[in-house]
């Protein structure tokens, strides 16, 4: 019975990764585009930073 349905299910998780990367692609590089490839927004840093003097990391 699954054996049946298998190239329907391919063909449906095929099709969504498709249309995932053909939506979202343009918008990722855009993203880094705009953080110079740091993926840190601008505040980040100091965002960052306020909270591990609030909560240090985990050495």
């Amino acid at each position: 019975m699954l054996s049946s349905k298998l190239p329907q299910i391919a063909l449906a998780v095929g099709v969504g990764v498709a249309t995932g990367i053909y939506v979202f692609q343009p918008l990722i590089k855009q993203y880094e585009e705009e953080t110079n490839g740091t993926w840190l927004r601008p505040g980040d840093e100091v965002r960052i930073k306020k909270s591990d003097q609030i909560n240090p990391p985990n050495k």
